[in-house]
């Protein structure tokens, strides 16, 4: 990662530009679409629309208003205008496959592992393979995302999609509330595994009670078990049994010599399993911690009331300060893992162009400044300046307006699947440095040791279906220690192997031998 995000941005962004601009009048297929350069636009310069699929939750209900200020913006930079067609999350995973299968035309479209598949539709042939167009018309873009992430989005080689470049990978942990912990005297730079907080969660049940208090120690064990023994995950899917060792975790000794393997017949699993049921009868976890686990807006009120002292989450830069400025008490975070970068992470979010496009070039030179022009990045997470947000300094925005407005109608405060936030200025939610702490966790992230490699799950497509059915039966009672594990992981494992479980590390190690072959 370079020294400072934006500083690399910037660097030859005119020069990158005016490229731009002649790449807009030359011979380059980038003809109008139906409009002609009107008033505020660059001197006989022509009007590009791209039609742009984006999955956003919720739709702003000033979205237009923005959407008009972005094409004023943009047909003057770079001979663009956007016909804009958003769907909140749930009804994009719903409709845009089925736009995509029934062949409507688009320019640019999100895409992820969460919705219209990334994976699937590169496979369908239904995004353009950018690979060389991308060092000539989104360079900065191309030169500021680091190779890892370009890697990790590769298909057989070649680059279908343009990653959301924010935190390097995933960091699990523990946010807690740290003015209770103070006023307990509890040391939280004392606990370095696992076991460790149990001390932790004694403490606060011994001291909650004395107070006449009925405290939660933690949720969220659900999530919890691949950040007590971090590990690559080879399918996309951390749940499925098929998992890499990543050497600098110095765990999974009893696997050595395996590089794909059920993570579950591990002694770091039975471990975990054996710690968290010592919490859950000691009454740590509240009455019912898988159901707790679930209801999110529940933990949150109890986690800002102080009736939850801390849950496991997997944490962003910032995280701890915005809870503290929501949450009315201290909050901090306890990592119990550095930052794992694998491909998944990569998968999150992306911005792919249709390869029906007719327009390819000016795609790229407009998610390229997506990426790169903070008047851009601020404009479509924040919403235009005096009616939705007032500036705070150079860096940061209000979304209050001083606190005069609680609805402004327009606000993706963090604004990820946009593109990199980092061409924005910031909420004030969000610390000063909030960019030098996503530089120093990005700069501390492990890469994985076989980033880049995607697993087609065809060959054993019914397996995966009866190995996730398996794993929604046992995992959630011996994750949250609901169950003894001696009885229960014998069972989890027999279940596991009667529905397939080797075939499925076989054909993941085939696979990867395959991938590393032609590396």
């Amino acid at each position: 990662m370079k020294n400072t995000i934006k500083r690399v941005m910037a660097l030859g962004a005119a020069a990158a530009l005016a490229a731009g601009m002649l790449a807009g009048c030359g011979g380059n297929g980038n003809s109008t679409a139906g409009s002609t350069a009107g008033s505020g636009s660059s001197a006989g310069q022509e009007i590009t629309t791209l039609t742009w699929y984006m999955s956003i939750n919720p739709v702003a209900a000033d979205t237009d208003k923005v959407i008009e200020a972005l094409n004023e913006y943009t047909r003057e930079k770079i001979g663009v205008e956007i016909d804009y067609k958003v769907m909140a999350n749930p009804d994009y995973k719903e409709k845009m496959p089925n736009l995509i299968n029934a062949g409507e035309y688009f320019d640019i479209c999100f895409t992820s592992n969460w919705t219209t598949d990334y994976l699937q539709f590169v496979g369908k042939d239904a995004f353009m393979d950018i690979t060389e167009l991308l060092p000539q018309y989104a360079k900065e873009t191309w030169d500021f995302i680091p190779e890892a992430e370009w890697n990790a989005v590769k298909v057989n080689g070649a680059i279908y999609g343009v990653p959301s470049y924010k935190e390097m990978g995933w960091q699990g942990g523990i946010v807690y509330n740290s003015d209770m912990a103070e006023a307990y005297g509890i040391d939280m730079t004392a606990v370095k595994t696992l076991e460790d907080y149990t001390q932790v969660l004694a403490t606060v049940a011994e001291k909650s009670k004395a107070e006449g208090k009925d405290v939660v120690g933690v949720s969220g064990l659900t999530n919890a078990w691949p950040m007590a023994a971090p590990y690559e995950s080879l399918t996309g899917n951390p749940k499925l049994p098929a998992a890499g060792a990543v050497a600098e975790f110095n765990n999974f000794a009893d696997m050595a010599g395996q590089a794909v393997f059920n993570q579950y017949a591990s002694e770091e699993y039975m471990n975990y399993c054996t710690t968290v049921r010592g919490w859950n009868q000691a009454g740590y976890l509240g009455g019912d911690p898988v159901n707790y686990d679930s209801d999110t807006a529940n933990r949150d009120n109890d986690f800002n009331n102080g009736a939850l002292f801390s849950y496991f989450i997997q944490y962003a830069p910032g995280t701890a300060e915005s809870m503290t400025a929501s949450s009315g008490h201290g909050v901090d975070f306890l990592p119990l893992m550095d930052p794992l970068f694998e491909t998944r992470s990569a998968m999150g979010g992306l911005l792919a162009i249709s390869s029906a496009s007719e327009y390819p070039e000016k795609a790229l030179e407009f998610i390229n400044l997506l990426n790169t022009d903070e008047y851009v990045g601020t404009l479509i997470r924040h919403g235009i300046e005096g009616q939705h947000y007032t500036a705070v300094g150079d860096n940061q925005v209000d979304k209050t307006m001083g606190g005069t407005l609680t609805e402004n109608g327009y606000d993706y405060t963090y604004g990820w699947q946009f593109g990199t936030p980092f061409n924005q200025k910031w909420d004030i939610s969000y610390p000063d440095n909030i960019e030098e702490l996503f530089q120093e966790y990005n700069d501390s992230a492990i890469i994985s040791p076989n980033n880049g490699f995607t697993f087609d799950a065809v060959p054993v497509e019914t397996q995966v279906a009866a190995l996730t059915n398996v794993i929604s039966e046992y995992a959630p009672s011996l994750e949250t220690g609901s169950v003894d594990p001696a009885e229960y992981i014998p069972q989890f494992l027999d279940a596991l192997n009667a529905n397939g479980a080797e075939a499925l590390v076989t054909e993941v190690s085939n696979q990867l031998s395959q991938f590393n072959a032609a590396g």
